[in-house]
């Protein structure tokens, strides 16, 4: 019976069994978003006039060899200082990064490759960049274009998902509402602020600079809430202290 079908069914088998093959081999080429790229939103609670270092950050659980990117900078609350290529996992720019002014934002344009046989596997430094706050409010910083490439011989682009940072920018020694420094306002923050509710005044926890630690302070502290995931990520902005 199998010998009747095979025979009778023979141009169909001859036909289709090579497509069946292609469309199997490039299945085994696709990647779920979930395999690579989780990236995390953070928040750093900045001055008007500190100078702020940014690092983008490449961070991959497969080999990848390829990374490129726009970085978008709000202008109307940030000024770009400088940018930085050292200490980059990119050895070979394809495109030296180079600046834009885009009207509301300044644009950081840059790609480029890793040469070494082992491509980039992990995290490591793409680019850094200084950016000074010159007036309050919030500044979010965030991607377009991003394209990162597998290092398997098919130079497949790696699905990846890429959040933004957001700057909350104060004025001058205004206390932070991050008061332990732990760069995200949380229940820790709350439970410090609230424990000097009944103890002696002090600057640090005046976060409304109304000359008294009250409601008012922790309402600021409510209102700042955020969480941080600082492990995960593919393609991120980042910051060393």
């Amino acid at each position: 019976m199998v010998r009747y079908h095979i025979h009778r069914h023979r141009y169909k088998i001859v036909v289709g069994l090579p497509v069946a093959l292609l469309v199997a081999s490039s299945l085994s080429f696709m990647r779920s978003p979930e395999d690579v790229c989780i990236v995390p939103e953070d928040t750093r609670f900045v001055e008007i006039g500190e100078t702020v270092t940014l690092h983008v950050m490449a961070n991959t659980d497969e080999p990848v060899n390829v990374i490129g990117a726009d970085v978008h900078i709000p202008n109307d609350t940030l000024t770009l200082d400088s940018i930085d290529r050292d200490g980059s996992i990119i050895d070979l720019w394809t495109k030296e990064p180079e600046t834009e002014d885009m009207g509301n934002t300044t644009r950081i344009s840059f790609s480029g490759g890793i040469v070494s046989d082992t491509g980039l596997l992990g995290e490591a430094i793409v680019l850094s960049f200084a950016v000074v706050p010159h007036a309050t409010g919030t500044a979010t910083v965030y991607y377009e274009n991003v394209e990162v490439l597998a290092h398997d011989g098919t130079g497949m682009e790696v699905s990846c998902s890429h959040h933004p940072v957001t700057l909350t920018i104060r004025e001058p020694d205004t206390p932070s509402p991050d008061v332990n420094g732990d760069t995200v306002v949380n229940l820790m923050d709350f439970g410090i602020v609230s424990s000097r509710l009944f103890l002696s005044y002090n600057t640090s926890y005046d976060l409304n600079r109304d000359g008294r630690i009250t409601l008012g302070d922790l309402f600021i502290i409510i209102d700042n809430m955020g969480s941080s995931n600082t492990n995960l990520g593919s393609l991120a902005l980042s910051w060393f202290w």
